[in-house]
């Protein structure tokens, strides 16, 4: 499930086209798109990472058509409308999935705590590719309404400290009443790496338990030499800039919120990145946990004239 349904799998081995031309001249394709539009939620969640942010930012949404349409020209797949905040608080949430639609080329899919799904039309719902809710709100409320999609639809969970019997009989009631494709169990990342791995060991053996369709995906920290990651799936925060990856708010100095040391360029910036070789930042991140994709990617770029022994 985790090769499927997340971003820590290995993924980019299914995009040959797309790993030959970076190896033969070195130049990255934007595969999929992370856009977290507004930093609104309507929810306070005790583990947030971007806590500290400002509340009312929103993407400018002609900022966003021109990027798109700059990216699909460089070989943009998909994109995911994430947070940030909570992506159904973007007032115009429902314009920039439509635009996008229009194009019909490029798959969308989108994250969110479900507590707003109806600010976004059964419309826009529908041209979705995959719809995953955080059930995190169940921490916070006693339950929320899920509307039937044709895409696939998933839940998420963070184990964090208001978990507890009744949250857990709180999602098993909503799990076999939308029957989503999966269950995916995560741990709170605010944690060092030991502790990490001592609940990595932990809930994967709970979650195991469980049985179908819920699973739990490890996340581990370790600095790869190089980061390539942004290139492949660069993430635009709401404050216009971009970031190589959305877990950089996680890191020890990020203060809780997406600092400004980890900035990478400005959105209308980031076209231009494709036009030549692709140069890797040395990491300074302390929860990465992109390394087997950016130690892929660092495999493809160096010459080994032994790679047919493998």
């Amino acid at each position: 499930m985790e090769n499927t349904y997340t971003s820590t799998g290995l993924k980019l081995l299914r995009h040959p086209e797309i790993t030959k031309k970076f190896k033969e001249t070195g130049i990255a394709t934007p595969i999929s798109l992370q856009i977290a539009p507004t930093s609104r939620c309507n929810l306070k969640c005790v583990f947030c990472s971007n806590v500290n942010r400002d509340k009312d930012e929103d993407l400018n949404i002609s900022h966003i058509f021109s990027l798109v349409s700059a990216l699909l020209r460089k070989g943009l797949k998909t994109i995911e409308w994430s947070g940030g905040g909570d992506p159904t608080l973007y007032p115009w949430i429902n314009d920039v999935i439509e635009w996008v639609a229009g194009w019909g080329c490029i798959k969308q899919g989108l994250i969110t705590n479900g507590v707003a799904l109806d600010h976004i039309t059964q419309e826009n719902l529908d041209r979705l590719t995959w719809l995953r809710i955080s059930m995190n709100c169940l921490d916070y409320m006693s339950g929320i309404n899920i509307p039937e999609i044709k895409g696939t639809l998933g839940f998420s969970y963070v184990i964090n400290e208001k978990t507890n019997n009744l949250f857990l009989q709180s999602l098993y009631n909503h799990v076999k009443k939308y029957n989503p494709e999966y269950v995916r169990i995560v741990p709170n990342c605010q944690s060092t790496a030991e502790e990490q791995e001592r609940n990595n060991e932990e809930y994967g053996r709970m979650i195991e338990r469980w049985g179908s369709p819920y699973f739990y995906q490890a996340k581990h920290f370790s600095k790869p030499e190089r980061c390539w990651w942004g290139y492949f799936k660069p993430f635009i925060l709401h404050d216009s800039w971009v970031y190589r990856c959305s877990s950089v708010v996680l890191n020890d100095d990020a203060e809780r919120q997406f600092h400004e040391k980890y900035r990478w360029v400005r959105m209308e910036d980031l076209p231009a990145l494709y036009e030549a070789p692709a140069v890797p930042a040395k990491t300074e991140c302390s929860h990465c946990v992109f390394r087997p994709q950016n130690d892929l990617i660092d495999m493809l770029n160096v010459e080994n004239e032994m790679e047919d022994f493998i």
